[in-house]
């Protein structure tokens, strides 16, 4: 006899019924479990610590999350999955190392989203302090935008987790 088989699974009349929640009790909800999972991920990092993957393998994994939005927006609805914020983290975590330096207009162009759109989420993510805007060395018309050091160091801390976490399920090899 396995263990599945002694498993209870009550039936759908014996569930008891939770209210719904509004959406800022989800959110808080799933913020307190995300901070629950990653307290306990780095605490099994600080017992069995790994070897910390290179800046060349974060920038690949990023890459790899960007790519996969992009062809998942190919298949689907893109309003579907909207998360233009994410979209221009990665983006901007992800594409400079390859060459490709983002203004204000190409960063709405690789979140897939219009101007006025991304725009907004700039904002948003500048007062976040997440990231910044400055003139272009030679044409001071283009504002260029990077990560900021608080960006940068939360992104890498999230990769790194991500990385451990991942199961091979993300080519990070190149």
């Amino acid at each position: 006899m396995s263990c599945q088989d002694n498993l209870y699974i009550p039936e759908i009349g014996n569930v008891p019924r939770e209210l719904p929640l509004d959406d800022d009790q989800l959110q808080l909800g799933l913020r307190l479990g995300l901070d629950e999972v990653a307290a306990a991920e780095e605490e099994r990092l600080r017992r069995a610590p790994r070897r910390r993957p290179t800046q060349s393998q974060l920038h690949r994994l990023a890459y790899n999350l960007y790519r996969a939005r992009r062809s998942r927006s190919r298949l689907f609805d893109p309003q579907l999955f909207g998360e233009p914020a994410w979209d221009m983290l990665l983006a901007l975590y992800s594409l400079p190392p390859r060459g490709e330096v983002l203004g204000v207009s190409s960063l709405s162009l690789a979140a897939e989203v219009p101007g006025t759109t991304g725009l907004r989420w700039q904002d948003k993510l500048i007062d976040e302090g997440l990231i910044k805007r400055g003139p272009h060395v030679r044409d001071a018309r283009i504002q260029l935008v990077g990560l900021s050091q608080l960006g940068r160091l939360l992104m890498d801390r999230y990769l790194v987790r991500l990385f451990y976490c991942q199961g091979g399920l993300i080519d990070v090899r190149g």
